[in-house]
């Protein structure tokens, strides 16, 4: 799976932003739909004083787009909703969206408290503590944030899910939290084993983190290795190793601009065991490291 080649379809957009409004109208949650760089590409749906507050501070605005992305990005790896403390301490819960086999980005709601004691439930996606506390405004509005337990928030990550299912109509459970929206249908004749190479590729996007095979894959398909590979070069263009790489140094790059993280740390995000392995590839598909990449999107 590729992140935003093409864009999503107008009328898939509409779908979403009425899904997002109307649950956020029938839960009294936030709600939002972001760029997989974690940038709001809908209207703030519901948003409490709070987090509406937050986000009219640059430098607090900034930190609610990384945890967003971050949590969108986890979801995107385990395949299950991602539930999450953000920056502030907030609870928020995120689930990805992907057409024709792309990242697009990302559902979020929530923008909710817990008590304390349930805290270890629900991690911090990202170990900062910003100073919000040190602004009258914030801590005033932090009081008409809606507090549920963490059992509430379970069940509407969980009703979130079954609508997400409801609307992709994919059948597999692995698929039901993703947004695979149906493709136009066109009278050109579809090449055979399109669909096993579309379930190979969600594969291998939901454990982009983790070590993996073509054995594995072919596994996952029900294929044989010698026939996966050859059919994945036809339906791809390229080689099984190749496009894996590939997919491993996209999702780097998003963690280089928009992260914090050590080239060591997003080496072993995206897969690889050995950081002096994974820069090696990186310069193979960038032509330049990491560090420079990271350096000359920061300075561009």
């Amino acid at each position: 799976m590729e992140t935003l080649s093409t864009p999503l379809p107008k009328k898939e957009i509409i779908v979403l932003q009425n899904i997002m409004e109307d649950f956020a109208c029938a839960t009294d949650l936030g709600a939002v739909i972001v760029d997989i760089r974690g940038k709001e590409s809908s209207s703030l749906y519901n948003f409490s004083p709070f987090c509406e507050a937050m986000r009219n501070y640059p430098e607090f605005h900034k930190l609610c787009q990384k945890c967003d992305m971050y949590g969108g990005l986890e979801a995107s790896k385990t395949g299950k909703p991602c539930i999450y403390r953000c920056h502030a301490g907030l609870t928020d819960v995120s689930l990805p969206i992907v057409f024709n086999d792309q990242l697009h980005g990302f559902l979020l709601m929530g923008q909710l408290e817990i008590d304390p004691k349930y805290a270890d439930e629900m991690p911090k996606i990202q170990e900062i503590d910003s100073n919000w506390k040190a602004y009258k405004d914030l801590r005033t509005a932090r009081n008409s944030v809606l507090t549920l337990s963490p059992e509430k928030i379970k069940s509407a990550a969980r009703l979130l899910e079954k609508i997400c299912s409801h609307h992709s109509e994919e059948s597999h459970p692995r698929d039901r939290i993703t947004f695979n929206f149906k493709q136009e249908k066109t009278k050109e004749p579809q090449p055979t084993g399109k669909d096993e190479i579309q379930k190979a590729t969600q594969y291998i996007q939901k454990n982009i983190s983790k070590t993996i095979t073509l054995e594995e894959v072919a596994n996952h398909v029900y294929l044989s290795q010698y026939y996966f590979s050859k059919l994945f070069k036809k339906e791809t263009g390229i080689n099984f190793i190749t496009y894996l790489n590939q997919q491993r140094i996209e999702r780097a790059k998003i963690l280089l601009q928009q992260s914090d993280l050590s080239i060591e740390t997003i080496s072993h995000n995206v897969g690889f065991s050995q950081a002096s392995y994974f820069c090696k590839t990186f310069k193979q598909f960038t032509n330049t490291t990491p560090a420079t990449y990271r350096k000359e999107y920061n300075l561009g």
